[in-house]
């Protein structure tokens, strides 16, 4: 059974201004290099229906518990993708993100909700962790679910200092 991720960041923007900021490969160059990130790659392709795929790869240093690390070894490789779809009238767009990690058999799959709030925008996080491993399996997922948590904590703190809140 997966383990269910919500999670949600306030931006002090609208969303239009929110999407450009997600959107801009240095923005997503930061967040990644916040969160321990190195040999970092960020790709974006504008999608015709006026949506866009961010894509970030990375390589991280292996703080994983010790019943981990044997899967993963020292270096975890993953790769991120946000998909954002067109905007509705108020600004508002959904998408969908995925995170695969090289070598480890976990994923994160979810959708993204990026809307209008009383502070600006918010984007919402609705995803699962799953890591198809025997009888580890569950920890492993609920430690990947604090970490993206506390990643979406580091995004929002670069945003507040790109938006200069």
């Amino acid at each position: 059974m997966p383990t269910p991720l919500s999670a949600s960041l306030d931006f002090p923007a609208d969303p239009e201004a929110t999407y450009a900021l997600v959107t801009d490969t240095g923005y997503v160059e930061a967040v990644a290099a916040a969160t321990g990130g190195e040999n970092i790659d960020v790709s974006i392709e504008d999608t015709a229906e006026g949506g866009a795929v961010v894509t970030s790869r990375r390589e991280l240093p292996a703080q994983v518990p010790a019943y981990a690390r044997a899967l993963v070894g020292e270096r975890l490789r993953l790769v991120e993708v946000r998909t954002y779809g067109p905007p509705a009238e108020n600004g508002a767009r959904t998408g969908e993100v995925t995170v695969r990690f090289d070598g480890a058999p976990v994923t994160i799959e979810g959708t993204l909700t990026l809307g209008p709030n009383d502070a600006g925008s918010v984007i919402t996080l609705e995803a699962s962790v799953r890591a198809s491993i025997p009888f580890v399996g569950g920890k492993i997922e609920r430690f990947a679910a604090d970490e993206v948590i506390r990643f979406l904590h580091k995004e929002n703190e670069v945003a507040h200092d790109r938006l200069g809140q």
